[in-house]
């Protein structure tokens, strides 16, 4: 502990000193006797202020106000002999922990262990009403990332959806050269989107089986088109990476977390090296990596060549809502939420770094060598086609319904369409028996989807439903879609919604192309 004592009479700090050491063997007074050598100790890391009343060419008043506007979170005590009650009743409304006379020294030990103990609830109190405003910021933000991210998705449906109509249509190589790097942009917005909504809810999809290689290397591609040229690109992967059962939207989030933290950490330019490779544990190996078990593991490395992770941050640097970074950079739960989403996925995350030469994060998943990602996701739009079943489509966006309407009308289905619940209902009735499927959106005015669902289940309970939402993809939202139907979030591709169709109708995935 250390205490700053201001004190003009040598005999008096002598014995005060006497006093914090039997108490505090360790303690450290720094003594001091005028302003300008108080002002020079006030930021000297002191756990608590002491001061006399009446110094000479000083007062202990303006003492307290310099420390109260330099140091606000240190207690300030007042020992004199002669302060009154009226000037002690002054000093405690000017912000004094307390006071002490001078002739009652007993009253000094527990007078500074009462205001310690004031100050560190006040920090910790403080501590988490700050943690609570950021909180709610953060679900401010989600809130509007939610809503945005609807609103997007709704825009992106139509191109996903209409560009296998178009690619149909188009010979030309060139064009078809167009239609792939307009898709590739709405595929990467689509992502985007999954990536709002998973920041907004916490968490996106479910696990899927997939190759990292191939998308370690659009990240790649990515963060070569978007960080800045001064930072070099290095990429070790290896052709033969094992499959990961994972989320995609939130292992990308990890993966671009880790990356952009390098780009920051290279301000003047530098080497970023992204390293992939199967490694497989031992129990030599798991005794000395906390959290993993032996078995196949694939290993991914950050490595940046910038300014390193000093000591005190290094030992902060997983806590929650903790950022070196400035107000409009960030909203510092960068790291923190990248060893959960590691965690959750049964995987480890560690860091070395040194300050000035780099630092590198070494990510370990569990990897499933024997299994074989699922190829049906990706089964070619004009693999799976209808066989003349009627369904009725229900979105209050008319662009995402035109276009759903004309690609399962390309596909060989019959389609009606309906702009909200009411005229779903309408179209429905007199058809019930006919219509095999109804696509409704969850979100609509007056009539949810989840309510529809539940009114033509009533007319036939045999008709299949897929519900669609743009919404956030929650565990609640899917539990409650689970009970209506097949759910798909949005924006999906053409694939993907021809394939949950062909699973509805038929009971099994479609045929890969």
């Amino acid at each position: 502990m250390k205490i700053l004592h201001l004190e003009d009479n040598a005999l008096d700090a002598e014995l005060i000193h006497r006093v914090f050491l039997d108490e505090w063997p360790d303690c450290q007074v720094q003594v001091v006797d005028n302003r300008a050598d108080y002002v020079a100790q006030l930021h000297a890391g002191n756990d608590a202020v002491l001061s006399d009343f009446t110094l000479v060419n000083f007062n202990g008043l303006e003492a307290l106000e310099l420390a109260r506007k330099n140091i606000p979170d240190v207690p300030f005590i007042f020992l004199s002999g002669t302060i009154g009650e009226e000037r002690a009743l002054e000093a405690l409304r000017a912000g004094a922990s307390d006071y002490v006379i001078k002739d009652r020294p007993q009253r000094l030990i527990p007078a500074v262990r009462r205001a310690l103990n004031d100050a560190r609830l006040q920090r910790e109190r403080r501590a988490v009403e700050e943690q609570m405003r950021r909180i709610q910021r953060l679900e401010n933000i989600g809130a509007l990332a939610a809503g945005i991210a609807h609103d997007f998705s709704n825009v992106l449906a139509p191109v996903l959806m209409g560009l296998p109509l178009l690619r149909s249509r188009v010979t030309d190589q060139a064009d078809r050269q167009i239609l792939a790097h307009i898709e590739s942009s709405a595929r990467r917005g689509s992502g985007l989107v999954q990536q709002m909504l998973g920041f907004a809810r916490g968490v996106t999809g479910e696990p899927q089986l997939i190759q990292p290689r191939h998308l370690l290397n659009e990240l790649m591609g990515l963060i070569g088109q978007t960080f800045p040229r001064t930072i070099r690109l290095r990429s070790d992967i290896e052709p033969d990476l094992w499959p990961l059962r994972i989320n995609l939207t939130q292992f990308h989030q990890v993966l671009m977390n880790l990356c952009a933290n390098a780009r920051d950490a290279m301000p003047a330019g530098g080497t970023l090296r992204l390293h992939a490779a199967n490694r497989r544990l031992d129990e030599a190996s798991v005794a000395e990596i906390p959290g993993t078990r032996p078995g196949p593991y694939l290993q991914i490395e950050v490595t940046d060549t910038g300014t390193g992770v000093s000591l005190p941050v290094l030992e902060h640097m997983w806590n929650p809502y903790f950022t070196t970074k400035g107000i409009n950079q960030g909203i510092a739960l960068g790291l923190a939420a990248v060893r959960g989403i590691v965690r959750s996925h049964g995987g480890v995350i560690s860091v070395q770094t040194c300050a000035g030469f780099g630092t590198t994060f070494q990510i370990l998943l569990p990897a499933s060598p024997d299994s074989e990602p699922d190829q049906g996701a990706h089964a070619g739009a004009a693999t799976i086609r209808g066989r003349g079943e009627l369904v009725l489509i229900v979105d209050d966006d008319a662009r995402g319904r035109d276009r759903t309407g004309a690609l399962l009308a390309d596909h060989g289905y019959r389609v009606l369409a309906a702009a909200d619940g009411a005229e779903a209902l309408a179209l429905f009735a007199p058809r019930s028996l006919e219509v095999r499927v109804v696509i409704t959106n969850l979100e609509m005015p007056d009539l949810d989807g989840f309510t529809l669902t539940k009114i033509v289940r009533s007319l036939n309970p045999s008709v299949r439903v897929l519900t669609v939402s743009g919404a956030a993809d929650t565990v609640e939202i899917r539990r409650r879609a689970s009970q209506a139907g097949r759910f798909l979030a949005k924006p999906y591709q053409a694939e993907a919604l021809l394939g949950s169709l062909y699973k509805l109708l038929h009971g099994v995935s479609a045929p890969p192309s």
